[in-house]
């Protein structure tokens, strides 16, 4: 039903796209990293969506996560948890290929819905906020109702922008930028820039 919504003209469609190296960051932070505080309602949380290390068996490093999602077949990817699931994937943006031959970069556009969405916003860009506020606008929202909505928050603030340089070494982030080509190449995105200031990165290495 969600999906019919996007064949119908009377909705203005958008895509909110989050850079998916600090995404994934983030989703470490909530879900995997070890935490001494951890209460049984939180516990049982990270248990289920730590992707490939059920805790609290499994307490993995970042590198042990982006090493296990990068040995995983690309077309395994499209069957990742949404916390980890590359962004292309969500509403039927892009079909993935069931070849289990196929190569990340043959993943794309085989009769994905992205075509039918009015606008694709980067949540990591430093004009979402100015970009956003335009989208609102188009479709009568008053600016002061579109500046407390983008001001609201979930509790799921992880910080993440603020400390990819302290996770991230050359080779997770060459990692990681295999593992989610798909969106670096569906939506577009320019890689951080922070990954210049990683010692030997080399711009769209794979």
């Amino acid at each position: 039903a969600r999906l019919a919504v996007l064949a119908c003209a009377d909705f203005v469609k958008v895509v909110v796209v989050r850079d998916p190296l600090e995404r994934l960051l983030s989703a470490y932070l909530d879900l995997c990293e070890p935490r001494a505080d951890d209460g049984p309602a939180r516990s049982g949380h990270r248990e289920q969506h730590c992707e490939g290390f059920p805790l609290p068996r499994w307490r993995p490093s970042f590198d042990q996560l982006v090493d296990h999602l990068a040995a995983l077949p690309p077309h395994e990817r499209s069957d990742l948890n949404q916390h980890f699931l590359p962004q292309a994937y969500f509403c039927g943006l892009v079909a993935p290929r069931a070849d289990a031959a196929a190569s990340s970069d043959d993943l794309l556009f085989s009769h994905g819905t992205l075509p039918r969405f009015h606008h694709v916003v980067r949540l990591s860009a430093a004009t979402f906020t100015a970009d956003m506020l335009s989208v609102l606008a188009s479709v009568g929202v008053a600016e002061s109702t579109a500046h407390r909505f983008l001001q609201m928050r979930d509790g799921h603030d992880t910080g993440a922008a603020g400390r990819v340089q302290r996770y991230y070494t050359r080779e997770s982030a060459a990692a990681a930028r295999g593992v989610y080509s798909v969106d670096y190449s569906t939506f577009r995105l320019p890689e951080p820039a922070w990954l210049a200031d990683l010692a030997g990165y080399t711009h769209g290495i794979r």
